[in-house]
């Protein structure tokens, strides 16, 4: 079965604490024909120490830390398994192969339980292995960004990275339109127990996309499986219920895997405004809201993967998406204003309806070639959405009579196509010296149909009359041209250098088929990206970095419709946008452990000049009005801290995040200056008879904005799991925030023209059940949790 095995690397490691990379190739012994996707995996003490899977040339490299006797494993469907002897290696220098017998009888193979570490750093990025956490098995995508270091997820969803919430996530490494659209939802579409990972990455190289002034997040579903395999998973809860299927299976060269998620969340809370109007400093209003909302999430959301190689070295892959999702929202609310003319007080109802629905199309070709390292990859991706949302407002008069009513329908529609063409090539033979370039074509265009209708002419009755001067139709286009460059070097003491240039030019403009004037604007962008980086003694690692990041104004930020389902507050787009550039240094430190002990650390100084903010103004009236404006600067000073020990059963991962933000617009003459600090904990502990118990929480003193800040937000969640059936089943069952029937967050902000404050209850106690249930011919890739080895065989 095995000829050559394991020689240089062994002998070098059991002397040594230094870093290792232990390569090779595993081919089959008839035909020397390289295998490609085999598992191989490092033990030691009859534990899994690090894993891989071979490239379509059958080539491996596993990195290697500490000192020890470590046993190679090596296995793929068909073929007889391998797992060496511990210390029965010859003494060659050179990197080793592994040639496999295909299999004429079915061993009984001997399960090895690899339980991967929660948090990881590879390179520029850290990972967040969301399959190493219980709870991931419930919930949303949402959820499990939530427990990922550096990200926050707020009481109302919104995503930010070290308190910028302008990231680009990716899906698979690729670009994702639903997520680009609206993520908050498109989040809570998919399911947690679909995540193997999560990665951060707040140094990018050229070759990403310059947008996402924070970094970028790269949600790693679970690969594919070898043979068929099935998987059932059903949750329900209080707040949340969803089901969710996946099929994958591999035959010849075709793989196939398909994923349908059905899901219903419920959000309930409620809010007190308590606002003063100011004019040249003084109280000119005052106004206060109580408001009961509650709003549902209801979505489906689908993919079919194809695969097909055509030889070791080329394969197409094709997938359709699919995502409709409905999240209508119920509010009652008590209005009532004073100021020196009197007092105005009235009762309203309203709801909102949005629905969207979306489809993706992707296909690309990956070649690559003898050579390790050089790669070529196609890609092409078109989708489209269709947008419906509206908003019913009915106010009464406090015994009850109707009064004023209006309704705001916007429907629009979009298309997106993108082409992007990459190329890697080594600069030599170990592949680790590489030139990267690359061109990317994007168009985006869409149409916004608006209008308002009021009785404001005949208070009391249903005749509703379009208001001319926010009715329109709006046609808006993106274009995007993008080349890049980047080299990276590698030395021989383990010195890392990588450089890149992108350049991003960017037409976009609209029109207006009624009263609105047409805009138009160009612009270009030069993104470059330093990062220097270096290894010592294998486990500690530092790097110096510098990017450049954009965002640009989307077509929700520029859209001027007026959202008025609350009269008294106003939000709109602005069409006057302009990009904004974020620069970035960072420094950082990370530290791994022989005994699964690892450190994260970084300092970071981030400066915009020109950062879109929402900008809230209140005029004579009491009424604010709200939308997006370049109006600001800001600089950030911040550190993380992330730490994980195993401690014989029990896993204890916690962080810390610290910044300190200036904000300062010499426009309107605003500056707001905060600290902010977080810190999450998660504990897992493993009990005899496949039972896990796990606990975790998160406390953040609140979110710092140019006009304001939150108070502190908390949540806690407490989980049970265990699994039977030779662990193809389980049952998890979780609460969150037990003790506590909401989480009460206040809102402040000053303005030259108002002062406010906001209490809002959040309503976030929840339970759930969930039931999992895998099935079929299931031999995993390196993202699962299990290894499957045969006996030790000596030679």
């Amino acid at each position: 079965m095995l000829t050559t095995v394991y020689s240089f690397a062994q002998q070098r490691v059991s002397g040594n604490t230094g870093g290792f990379t232990v390569s090779g190739a595993v081919l089959d012994s008839t035909d020397r024909h390289p295998i490609g996707f085999a598992t191989v995996v490092l033990l030691r003490e009859g534990k899994v120490i690090n894993s891989t899977t071979t490239d379509s040339l059958g080539r491996f490299n596993l990195p290697l830390r500490g000192k020890g006797v470590f046993v190679l494993g090596v296995s793929f469907v068909g073929y007889n398994n391998y797992q060496s002897a511990p210390g029965m290696f010859p003494g060659a220098q050179q990197p080793y192969q592994v040639l496999l017998r295909k299999s004429t009888t079915s061993l009984q193979a001997v399960t090895i339980n690899a339980k991967k570490k929660l948090i990881e750093t590879k390179g520029d990025k850290l990972i967040y292995n969301a399959t190493a956490d219980i709870s991931n098995k419930a919930g949303s995508a949402a959820d499990v960004l939530k427990k990922v270091p550096m990200l926050t997820v707020s009481a109302d969803g919104e995503v930010k990275m070290r308190g910028d919430g302008n990231i680009k996530v990716l899906l698979n490494g690729l670009p994702s339109g639903i997520l680009a659209k609206n993520l908050k939802e498109a989040l809570k579409i998919i399911p947690a127990g679909t995540i193997a990972s999560v990665e951060v990455i707040t140094s990018p190289s050229a070759k990403y996309e310059a947008e996402g002034t924070a970094g970028i997040i790269n949600i790693i579903t679970k690969k594919k499986i070898k043979g068929s395999s099935a998987d059932i998973s059903i949750s329900a809860g209080n707040l949340e219920q969803s089901a969710s299927a996946s099929l994958n299976t591999v035959s010849g060269n075709f793989d196939l895997s398909l994923n349908i998620n059905a899901s219903n969340q419920r959000e309930h809370k409620t809010a007190i405004l308590n606002r003063t109007s100011l004019f040249k400093g003084q109280p000119a209003g005052e106004l206060l809201q109580e408001n009961d909302i509650t709003q549902h999430e209801r979505g489906v959301y689908g993919d079919l993967g194809v695969t097909y190689r055509i030889d070791s070295l080329q394969k197409i892959s094709t997938t359709f998406t699919l995502w409709n999702g409905a999240w209508p929202s119920k509010n009652t609310l008590y209005n009532l204003y004073q100021d020196g003319k009197g007092s105005t007080a009235y009762n309203q109802k309203s709801d909102q309806a949005n629905h969207s629905g979306y489809y993706e199309l992707s296909t690309s070709y990956q070649k690559l070639y003898h050579r390790k390292g050089q790669e070529l990859q196609v890609l092409g991706m078109v989708s489209n959405s269709a947008d419906r949302s509206r908003y019913n407002t009915q106010q009464y008069t406090l015994a009850g009579m109707p009064a004023f009513r209006e309704t705001g329908p916007n429907n629009s529609k979009s298309w997106d196509f993108n082409l992007q063409t990459d190329y890697a090539h080594p600069l030599d033979l170990s592949g680790k010296n590489i030139v990267e370039t690359g061109v990317k074509f994007s168009r985006t265009s869409a149409t916004s149909a608006y209008s308002a209708r009021n009785n404001e002419h005949a208070p009391g009755s249903d005749d509703l009359v379009e208001i001319p001067s926010r009715s329109d139709e709006m046609k808006y286009f993106q274009h995007i041209y993008a080349a890049y460059l980047s080299i990276k070097l590698e030395t021989r003491n383990q010195w890392m250098f990588r450089a890149g240039l992108r350049y991003e030019a960017t037409q976009l403009g609209a029109g207006f088929r009624r009263t609105s004037a047409p805009f138009r604007s160009s612009f270009g962008n030069l993104v470059p990206g330093i990062l220097l980086a270096k290894t010592l003694n294998g486990q500690h690692d530092v790097k110096l970095s510098y990017t450049e990041r954009i965002r640009r104004p989307w077509i929700w930020d520029l859209n001027p419709f007026v959202n008025a389902s609350d009269p008294r507050n106003l939000t709109s787009g602005n069409p006057l946008l302009r990009p904004e550039t974020t620069r970035t240094i960072e420094a950082g430190y990370n530290y791994n452990a022989a005994l699964g002990f690892t450190l994260n650390n970084s300092v970071y100084f981030s400066s915009n000049s020109n950062a879109i903010e929402m900008l809230t103004t209140v005029d004579s009236t009491g009424i604010s009005r709200t939308s997006p404006s370049n109006v600001a600067a800001n600089k950030r000073l911040g550190a993380n801290i992330n730490a994980a020990v195993e401690i014989g059963n029990l896993t204890v991962n916690g962080g810390i995040e610290l910044y300190q933000v200036w904000f300062k617009s010499d426009a309107l003459q605003v500056k707001n200056d905060a600290g902010f600090y977080s810190f999450h904990l998660n504990l897992s502990y493993a009990l005899p008879k496949d039972v896990t118990l796990q606990a975790s929480g998160d406390y953040s003193n609140g979110y710092v904005t140019l006009q304001g800040r939150n108070s502190a937000s908390w949540s806690y969640s407490f989980a049970a799991q265990k699994e039977f059936l030779n662990k193809k089943a389980s049952v998890l069952v979780g609460v969150s925030n037990p003790f506590q029937r909401s989480m009460l967050q206040r809102s402040y902000a000053t303005a030259p023209t108002f002062r406010s404050t906001e209490v809002n209850n959040y309503y976030n106690r929840s339970f759930h059940i969930t039931l999992n249930w895998k099935f079929g011919s299931m031999k995993a890739h390196d993202n699962e949790e299990e290894k499957k080895m045969p006996p030790v065989r000596r030679h």
